[in-house]
C-alpha cells in the first residue's frame, strides 16, 4: 500500500487520513488554485482549515475549480474545519456558513478549535460553555451537516469533562506536537480514551532544526531531510500530521516522508529532544489577552 493515502480508524469507524495538508496564511483564490491541485496530485486528501484561518471561501472555490477538471470529486477528500466558541452565536449558523464557503453538504470533521475564547478588553468572557457548544455539535450530526466531531487544543482536564456528559465521543484531538513539543503524557492519556490526536505545527516552524546535531545526524543516514525525519517520527508515534507549507516542493518532501520507518532507537533518541516548548500559546499573543490557557 502506497504510505501517502494511509487511513487511521477512528473511535466510530470513519477512516482519517493520516497525511494532511494545513491551510493557515494560505488566502489568495489563484494561490490556493495552485496550492490544492499540486497536494492532491501528490497524494494529500486531507485538508484542514479553520473559520479563524479566513480561507474557507478561497478552498472551496478552488475545489469547485479542480472538480470541474474531472480527476477528483467530494468524496476523495476529508475536509477538516474549526470553530471558536461565542456565546452570542449559534454552532449551526457557523457550520452552515463554513458549508456555503466549502461548497459542500456536509463536513467530514467539525473541531472546536479551543475550549473558551479570548476575553474582551474589559476581560468579560465571551465564549459558550463546552457543554452547550457539544449538544450543538452532536445535533448537527444528527442532521447530517457533520460527519465527524472532536475538539482542539484539550488537555487532560478539559477531556475529562468533556467525557463526562457527551452523548457522541469526540474522534480526534488536534494538539501542537513536533520533536520539541511532544507532550507524551495526554497522547497517552488520549490513546486510553481511544481519542486519535492530529498534530499542528509538526515542524516546529523548523525553528533552529536544522542546527540539531540528532536531527541533522538522522537525515545522514537515512538519506532524508530533517523535516521528512521530524515527520516519520511523529508518525510513528500513530498521530496524524498537517504540515503547512505554501512551497510546492516542499509539499511533496513533506508528504514522501511516508516512505521510510524509522528505527526503535532512533525513534528513542528523537524522544530525548522533548523539551515541553511550545510554539502555540495564547499567553504570548495579546488578542488572548494574556490568558494562561495552558497553565
Amino acid at each position: 500500500m502506497d504510505n501517502r493515502f494511509k487511513t487511521t480508524e477512528l473511535c466510530n469507524g470513519s477512516k482519517l487520513p493520516v497525511f494532511g495538508l494545513g491551510t493557515y496564511k494560505v488566502v489568495s483564490k489563484e494561490e490556493m488554485v495552485t496550492f490544492l491541485r499540486t497536494a492532491l496530485d501528490l497524494g494529500y486528501r486531507h485538508i484542514d482549515t479553520a473559520i479563524m484561518y479566513e480561507n474557507e471561501k478561497q478552498i472551496g472555490d478552488a475545489l469547485q475549480e479542480i472538480y470541474k477538471e474531472g480527476k477528483y470529486k467530494r468524496e476523495d477528500l476529508f475536509l477538516v474545519t474549526k470553530l471558536f466558541s461565542n456565546k452570542n452565536t449559534k454552532v449551526e449558523d457557523q457550520v452552515r456558513q463554513s458549508l456555503q464557503n466549502l461548497q459542500t453538504n456536509y463536513i467530514d470533521l467539525y473541531l472546536l478549535h479551543y475550549a473558551s475564547s479570548p476575553p474582551t478588553d474589559q476581560f468579560e468572557l465571551t465564549h459558550k460553555p463546552v457543554f452547550q457548544v457539544w449538544a450543538e455539535f452532536e445535533e448537527l450530526v444528527q442532521k447530517g451537516l457533520i460527519r465527524n466531531i472532536g475538539i482542539s487544543n484539550f488537555n487532560v482536564q478539559m477531556l475529562l469533562d468533556l467525557y463526562s456528559y457527551c452523548k457522541i465521543k469526540p474522534v480526534v484531538n488536534q494538539i501542537e506536537v513536533n520533536v520539541y513539543c511532544q507532550q507524551p503524557r495526554l497522547l497517552e492519556f488520549c490513546k486510553k480514551l481511544n481519542l486519535h490526536v492530529t498534530a499542528y505545527c509538526p515542524l516546529a516552524r523548523c525553528q533552529n532544526t536544522d542546527n540539531d546535531a540528532l536531527l541533522t545526524e538522522l537525515s545522514t543516514k537515512y538519506k532524508k531531510s530533517v523535516c521528512q525525519i521530524m515527520l516519520q517520527f511523529l508518525l510513528s508515534l500513530g498521530v496524524s500530521v498537517i504540515p503547512k507549507t505554501q512551497n510546492l516542493e516542499r509539499l511533496r518532501e513533506n508528504i514522501e516522508s511516508t516512505d521510510f520507518s524509522l528505527d526503535e532507537a532512533d525513534i528513542a533518541k528523537l524522544k530525548g529532544l522533548n523539551k515541553n516548548f511550545r510554539l502555540i500559546d495564547p499567553y504570548d499573543r495579546e488578542w488572548w489577552k494574556r490568558v494562561p490557557y495552558f497553565d
